[in-house]
């Protein structure tokens, strides 16, 4: 397996990559597995439920639909939880394996430790300066790191956590990338004039900050809505803090700071102000922490520090679902880190003699 070399077009973000550039499984990984006797991925596959042994604190395998809809049932000696954070939580919830937290008595463990991103950006237009956002990557931004947690006295400002401030110049898609000025009609010739002046004369400033756990702050499964198979959907009881609201207004004037040595011809904002709430209608970050914690305390942790679970000793969670905190920077890294040093425990001990990998204190 091979990766090809970047060509830093601009349908990076937000597209596949026709070049295989992108180190993603179907490029690096399962062409490779597919010629191992002994490994089977199965697609267009839902899996509903963890099934729980009745004999002993394990779990037996998972039921889940095919592509035809059929209900199927996968024994298995060892399960692994390798999906999204909420989708992690949710399908624990479901199969009802640990104690769901209820922030009334602030007992119980999935569910708990939810944490966010905070973000907000400036758009600046530029009459002379030429960008080409079709010849870049993500990756090739810039970041601003004098303002994260822990290097700067935040508690004189009246907050605590922090903040990274970015510039990028990727994605430059023909839908995606378009910006235009304040008072632009959103279509008609008007739009597309505008569209074709100040393509290329356009930047971002963006920061994003870490999020704090709350006992407030919390997933559950939904009393009202389903999916289509009748199942709970996921929950989520969230809300901007006073404290993510502060550091937003700090870090809205540092980027204004940088907009008044950059000069452009114009600038918009879209900062979080004092008592504005969070709107799941508008992206923000997918970039979610919390919910199946790891710890040392089975009594505040869904998971050991090996991200296996406390209640069934067969059963990882991988992901970011197992952070207590959001530390502002994206958890991709750390997510990757973590699952390296759980899987070399899993290979190195626990199937030469499966059992928990820590005591419950």
């Amino acid at each position: 397996m091979q990766l090809g070399p970047c060509n830093f077009c601009g349908f990076c973000s937000n597209y596949g990559c026709l070049n295989y550039s992108k180190a993603t499984p179907q490029t690096c990984t399962l062409d490779a597995l597919k010629q191992r006797s002994n490994f089977h991925y199965r697609t267009r596959c839902e899996v509903t439920r963890i099934v729980k042994s009745d004999t002993d604190d394990t779990v037996k395998g998972v039921l889940y639909y095919d592509a035809e809809g059929n209900e199927i049932f996968q024994p298995a000696g060892l399960v692994i939880l390798a999906s999204f954070p909420l989708s992690n939580v949710r399908l624990m919830l479901l199969s009802e394996i640990g104690q769901p937290y209820d922030p009334e008595q602030n007992t119980g463990v999935v569910g708990r430790n939810f944490s966010y991103q905070i973000t907000g950006s400036m758009d600046l237009y530029f009459k002379e300066h030429q960008f080409n956002p079709f010849i870049s990557a993500g990756g090739s931004g810039q970041v601003i790191d004098d303002f994260s947690p822990d290097t700067f006295d935040t508690a004189s400002h009246g907050f605590i956590g922090g903040s990274y401030i970015y510039t990028t110049q990727g994605p430059g898609g023909a839908i995606g990338a378009l910006r235009t000025p304040p008072g632009t009609p959103s279509w008609g010739s008007e739009w597309k004039k505008q569209i074709k002046a100040h393509y290329g004369h356009h930047m971002v400033l963006g920061t994003t900050g870490s999020n704090m756990s709350y006992r407030d702050v919390y997933l559950d499964l939904d009393p009202t809505y389903q999916d289509p198979h009748g199942d709970p959907l996921l929950r989520m009881t969230y809300d901007w803090k006073e404290n993510d609201l502060r550091m937003t207004e700090f870090m809205a004037e540092r980027m204004r700071e940088i907009v008044t040595e950059l000069k452009p011809e114009y600038h918009t904002e879209s900062v979080k102000q004092r008592g504005d709430h969070f709107d799941p209608s508008s992206y923000q970050s997918t970039h979610l922490t919390g919910g199946a914690v790891m710890g040392t305390d089975p009594n505040t942790s869904v998971l050991n520090r090996y991200l296996q679970h406390w209640d069934a000793h067969n059963l990882f969670v991988m992901g970011a679902s197992a952070f207590p905190q959001n530390m502002q920077h994206n958890p991709t890294g750390t997510v990757a880190a973590l699952t390296y040093w759980s899987a070399k425990h899993i290979r190195e001990q626990y199937l030469a003699n499966p059992g928990p990998l820590m005591s419950r204190g």
